[in-house]
């Protein structure tokens, strides 16, 4: 097996991984065995290792006495990050405003029609997917790699905690009117309105979360 083949396996077993972990399949705590998961990728041990090296960079799995295993976030570190997340998202969207092109709007609706469609279908892990589209594209709009790199950074540390709040009622339809703010101040070119929609969006986001901690199955302690 080439080099370039056993790359582009630890590619896709790491971002199967990565939605399995999102989607609560493995959760905080739980040990991935190299042989289990090699057996049920069917790929090497290796290709396993390899991606399982890339979701500790992430910091969605950690390294423990007994092997590898999904990683804990208190409720205060996730608070934190979104704090410092909302920080950014209205930095880069204030950016985006006034550097944004038409043919980078036009996406920008496409995509928030497309989010519309799947929530009408109950395709929720669509609409996550769909909604980090939306949001990268105003973070390359924005022409701030730091930014982006940072807000990469953030978001990958609460990817399972951000899903679990699309689930809740009424949150996806809330996050919609939420991106529809973020869009139209976007479109108008409105620097301010854009950070003030951006933050609110984040800000949401948190207060779901500190208001639902029960009803997301987690505890005070361990969030993610």
């Amino acid at each position: 097996m080439t080099g370039n083949s056993n790359k582009r396996k630890s590619d896709l077993v790491y971002e199967k991984l990565k939605e399995d972990i999102q989607r609560g399949r493995y959760l905080p705590g739980q040990r991935l065995v190299e042989d289990v998961l090699a057996k049920e990728y069917n790929v090497r041990r290796n290709t396993i290792r390899v991606a399982l090296s890339k979701l500790e960079k992430d910091g969605l799995v950690s390294k423990a006495s007994n092997g590898t295993i999904v990683s804990f976030i208190s409720v205060q570190e996730a608070i934190e990050v979104l704090e410092i997340r909302e920080l950014l998202e209205g930095y880069v969207t204030r950016k985006a405003a006034s550097r944004i092109t038409e043919e980078t709007i036009k996406k920008l609706e496409q995509i928030l029609n497309e989010m519309k469609r799947v929530l009408q279908e109950g395709e929720y892990y669509k609409y996550s997917q769909l909604n980090e589209d939306f949001h990268n594209l105003i973070y390359e709009a924005s022409e701030s790699k730091i930014g982006q790199q940072l807000l990469k950074n953030l978001k990958m540390r609460i990817i399972r905690l951000q899903f679990q709040t699309i689930l809740l009622p009424g949150r996806a339809n809330d996050s919609i009117k939420e991106h529809e703010e973020i869009l139209m101040a976007l479109k108008n070119h409105d620097e301010d309105a854009a950070e003030k929609a951006a933050r609110l969006h984040v800000a949401n986001v948190k207060e779901v979360i500190k208001n639902n901690v029960k009803l997301l199955s987690l505890s005070e302690s361990t969030l993610i």
